[in-house]
């Protein structure tokens, strides 16, 4: 065993051996938290990381790397297998599986492609089966951000308009890939970014960002007066708006609690710097308020397992906080981790005890020379970013790329 291992199992055993007693006592693991409620549970300790590369510029094909992360594994932490995309300049994104866990749809924001993948044939060589191109044309909307799993079906959310402007809207599409209908947001809330459903209470929610023609402009570009401030509320089942609030400048993940019939949720505010609550009365009316001031440009959010802890990236100030929002009235920073420059992406295992960690928000927003995956440990003491994880996304043979949105298998 080579001694770099030898010493990072020595460091980790005693967090192994809380995870083993965790492991006899818990629950079956559940989807993990910030994936659709409708999508399939995995049902054990994660095995592969699935990576969304963009190619960092964007000479060569984008990409989905295929990470180890099985602790024994003799690879593990690194990279086993590469996905070519077959094409370049797309801005890969987000991506969500479908409800029964055996497909990715991997969103475009340039080039507006859906890529589908099969990730059940054959889990750590997963292969392209339908690229969705003519987006615009189908739905009459450009920049597919958020593909969110319904039973059967899949829901996108768009950025902008068939002409790269507003409005924004959505869409919905079977699970092959065959277009449904799409729907409008409202005329007072034209921009769109993310959504999210909370099926017991048959409400959804939608968020705010900017159009494909303000994002792909240079960062000293962008009119920063183009940004949305709304979020929407709808009847889930009757795909109808019901309520648009205005909150910080440019609401950006839409996080529902975990607790049925909670009526509250979350969202960061990227441009106000902070995180917004949203809350429900009995008379199904909703009103917004800002919980917390976070560090600069909170880029992603996520949620613990027991709907106790938040976890925001502050992309602006180099830094994954930690908030205790028990309380609603008094949220708390719990702990605080410097994983490297521009922590952006998050995603948190089913038990809540690993996070992973990507650092390119956008290529037109990226300051960062570098790109990596990091791992950090999530304990009753906070985070503790892993010494001996680190996954460079520097050395392929077409040069670095940049890591974005990533799942568990």
């Amino acid at each position: 065993m080579h001694w770099l291992q030898l010493s990072r199992r020595l460091v980790l055993l005693p967090l192994a051996l809380l995870g083993l007693a965790a492991l006899l006592v818990r629950a079956p693991l559940q989807a993990e938290t910030c994936l659709s409620p409708f999508v399939k549970r995995l049902e054990g300790p994660e095995k592969l990381l699935y990576v969304f590369c963009v190619d960092a510029d964007a000479k060569d094909n984008d990409f989905l790397a295929v990470i180890d992360v099985q602790p024994e594994s003799p690879k593990y932490g690194e990279i086993i297998y590469q996905l070519d995309l077959g094409s370049a300049g797309n801005e890969t994104h987000h991506f969500g599986y479908t409800d029964d866990r055996t497909h990715i749809w991997g969103c475009s924001l340039f080039s507006s492609k859906i890529f589908i993948i099969d990730v059940a044939t054959k889990p750590e060589q997963p292969k392209v089966v339908k690229i969705i191109e003519d987006i615009p044309g189908k739905t009459g909307f450009t920049a597919p951000h958020s593909p969110y799993a319904l039973p059967g079906r899949m829901l996108i959310s768009f950025l902008g308009a068939k002409d790269g402007g507003l409005p924004a809207g959505l869409a919905e599409f079977n699970n092959d890939g065959s277009f449904i209908r799409r729907i409008d947001q409202p005329k007072e809330a034209p921009y769109g970014y993310d959504v999210a459903v909370k099926p017991d209470l048959n409400r959804m929610v939608t968020s705010s960002f900017t159009p494909l023609n303000n994002y792909k402009k240079p960062m000293a570009q962008m009119d920063f007066k183009n940004f949305g401030k709304e979020l929407t509320f709808w009847d889930f089942r009757e795909r109808k708006p019901l309520q648009t609030l205005t909150a910080g400048l440019a609401p950006l993940e839409c996080r529902w609690s975990l607790k049925e019939k909670a009526n509250h949720g979350f969202t960061n505010c990227a441009l106000d710097h902070s995180i917004w609550v949203w809350e429900g009365d009995q008379s199904g009316k909703y009103s917004v308020r800002k919980l917390c001031d976070t560090g600069k440009l909170p880029a992603d959010l996520r949620q613990s397992p027991d709907d106790r802890f938040l976890y925001v990236s502050c992309f602006g100030s180099n830094e994954i906080q930690q908030w205790d929002v028990s309380d609603l009235k008094n949220p708390k920073l719990a702990s605080t981790i410097v994983p490297g420059v521009h922590p952006n992406m998050m995603h948190l295992t089913g038990d809540g005890k690993r996070m992973y960690i990507t650092n390119s928000l956008l290529s037109t927003l990226d300051r960062a020379n570098t790109f990596w995956v990091r791992l950090a440990h999530v304990g009753p003491d906070g985070m503790k970013v892993d010494p001996f994880f680190h996954v460079d996304l520097n050395k392929f043979k077409t040069g670095p790329a940049r890591g974005h949105d990533m799942l568990l298998r």
